[in-house]
């Protein structure tokens, strides 16, 4: 463990020199900011193929059709990385969520299986138009693909304020909206996440989001940056009603899958709010930085929730929260680690969630806008609310009275789940713990407007 911790520093300084190479008339890049995002989505899908090993043969699942689209959708999250056009970002968007719609619905004979994933793909196909129209609108009035040129041509042409680029923008963010499941475009994920396998809700939950997260970045900052104070009061109210719906609904739930899925509607909130603030302020590195940060240590301490809630599902043969009365007793084990990954998504010290809002924080209240004081507040008391629900957990599977005996072989962890749960909680311990190298990640990937 000490050598990897050791090497971690080395892998970083290699990153920080790292020149950037521009391919196909600059289309595609390889940069820090990509092989920073790109390493993240080959570690998370990695994590998801441990997580599916045992599940996906659990069942009559075709396993073959299973490890390719998600191998396809890696692919796009790939693509997007690198991606410096409209026509390569949009192929990249659309490889990376179209092998969703059917790992969604993968459990074939399951009703709600099967309406999530219509759900899914009939809203992905609208948020797909949205973002082709959006496209579309920028294309005809700059007659150019490439993020650097648009920019400049609606810089020089004084569009920044054109009525065409801000209702561009708009779309855009309507399109990514589905993608990242922000409020108002969020009524998809519930019911999707607790249809799908396990493994492929934990995936969407953190590499299909990312990706979108990753998507938006990349165009708001690139590509609509000098409209910034038009669309970043867009994105402040829509970063204000994810967190608080997000939350509130998860109060109210019993289903650990759904819970999780209003959760991370509410981590969408705080993962776009420095990007909201950063548009009027134009100060878009502090805001690549904080996002990308808290993007990094969301998809482990989130990965492993989920590998909790399968484990727990699994000892219980029950979804409901409620009859998981005292099974960290028999399992201190999984106890413990499922107390460490829902304190850190509350953001509890000294786990990685705190350090991940602590730069969140930082980010809105030292903007020195008045816009951003109030999504700082707003996503405080936002973070008191989660706590709620993210110890009830702990206090159930901890502290309830046992209501019946859990079979022994049900309690038993198989080896790809052993090695899940060591690589998240470490890298939860760890962000926590030396937030520095964490934070040099995000502070190298921010970097890449000045490429």
């Amino acid at each position: 463990m000490g050598t990897l911790v050791s090497l971690v520093p080395l892998l970083i300084h290699w990153i920080s020199y790292t020149s950037a190479i521009y391919v196909f008339q600059d289309s595609y890049v390889i940069d820090k900011f990509s092989i920073i995002l790109k390493g993240l989505f080959i570690i998370i899908t990695y994590i998801t193929f441990l997580l599916s090993i045992n599940f996906i043969e659990s069942d009559k699942y075709y396993q073959g059709e299973y490890y390719f689209l998600l191998l396809s959708s890696l692919l796009g999250a790939l693509v997007i990385c690198s991606s410096r056009d409209l026509l390569t970002i949009f192929i990249g968007i659309e490889l990376a969520s179209t092998p969703m719609f059917l790992l969604s619905g993968w459990k074939k004979g399951d009703r709600k299986s099967n309406e999530g994933a219509i759900k899914f793909f009939l809203l992905g196909v609208l948020s797909a138009s949205l973002i082709l129209y959006g496209f579309s609108l920028l294309y005809g009035l700059t007659g150019n693909l490439l993020f650097n040129e648009i920019s400049k041509q609606i810089l020089t042409s004084s569009l920044e304020n054109s009525p065409v680029v801000l209702l561009s923008a708009v779309l855009v963010i309507s399109g990514l909206g589905f993608k990242v499941s922000t409020v108002p475009f969020h009524s998809w994920a519930p019911d999707t996440y607790e249809g799908a396998p396990l493994p492929v809700t934990a995936y969407l939950s953190v590499s299909s989001k990312a990706a979108g997260f990753v998507a938006l970045i990349l165009l708001m900052t690139s590509v609509y940056g000098i409209s910034g104070s038009s669309w970043g009061i867009i994105l402040f109210l829509v970063a204000g009603m994810t967190m608080t719906l997000g939350n509130l609904v998860a109060l109210q739930q019993s289903n650990p899958v759904r819970l999780l899925a209003y959760s991370s509607i509410a981590q969408a909130g705080f993962i776009i709010s420095p990007i909201a603030v950063s548009g009027i302020t134009g100060n878009y590195e502090d805001g690549i930085f904080a996002s990308v940060t808290y993007l990094i240590i969301y998809a482990f301490m989130n990965l492993g929730a989920f590998l909790c809630v399968q484990v727990l599902i699994r000892f219980t043969g029950s979804e409901d929260i409620y009859k998981w009365s005292g099974v960290a007793k028999s399992s201190p084990f999984i106890g413990v680690l499922t107390t460490l990954f829902f304190f850190s998504l509350a953001g509890v010290p000294p786990l990685g969630g705190w350090f991940a809002k602590f730069v969140v924080f930082r980010s809105l209240l030292g903007s020195g806008q008045t816009i951003g004081v109030i999504l700082g507040i707003v996503g405080a008391v936002n973070a008191v609310i989660s706590l709620v629900y993210y110890a009830r957990i702990s206090k159930i599977i901890w502290m309830d009275e046992q209501v019946q005996e859990y079979s022994e072989k049900n309690m038993l962890i198989e080896n790809p789940i052993k090695v899940v749960g060591l690589i998240t909680v470490f890298i939860t311990v760890l962000s926590g713990i030396f937030p520095g190298i964490f934070s040099n990640l995000g502070d190298i990937a921010s970097t890449f407007l000045n490429n």
